[in-house]
């Protein structure tokens, strides 16, 4: 892999990885409680929040090209996952930090990404019904919140480990 296809990779994996650790530090620290205080009004900047500035769509691309990018620059570093350069104090960091950033992709994927689908599903049924949620919707979307919640704190937590990984793994000689 040449310098500059490695420059190219550095620039993708920390622009991108900023935009996913960056949104998520905004929505978990920021956006969820306001829009939690402000409830039930705050119904309409959520629909429009994450359908028209397409939210989920921005932490998906961030996360993927953060990790891709991230994978490409392991292989390389690594001279092809060689356990010499994995066993040494900043190949073990890396390696921690880089599971720990697939587990919070995988994460998001799997369990916050069908959630947020799901109270966008109920939020245009509940818009095309023209009135206030029906106690069924109500405690579904109690339900769905709680487990966004969860796993939102998780997710935070987790990316949090791979940012400091990633940040401080060079420096990591024993």
């Amino acid at each position: 892999m040449g310098i500059y296809l490695t420059l190219i990779l550095r620039i993708v994996h920390i622009v991108a990885g900023v935009c996913w650790v960056g949104g998520a530090i905004i929505h978990t620290a920021f956006i969820e409680p306001s829009v939690k205080a402000s409830a039930p009004d705050s119904g309409k900047f959520m629909q429009y929040f994450m359908g028209r500035r397409r939210f989920g769509l921005f932490m998906n691309v961030s996360s993927g090209l953060t990790v891709l990018a991230g994978a490409l620059l392991y292989w390389r570093a690594s001279g092809g996952i060689q356990w010499p350069w994995v066993a040494s104090g900043p190949g073990l960091v890396f390696t921690v930090g880089s599971v720990v950033g697939i587990a919070v992709y995988l994460l998001g994927f799997f369990m916050i990404r069908p959630r947020v689908q799901r109270l966008e599903a109920m939020g245009q049924a509940i818009g095309a019904a023209g009135g206030p949620p029906n106690p069924a919707q109500v405690a579904e979307l109690r339900k769905v919140d709680r487990e966004m919640s969860i796993i939102g704190r998780v997710d935070f937590v987790m990316l949090a480990i791979a940012l400091l990984a990633m940040a401080t793994a060079r420096y990591w000689y024993v």
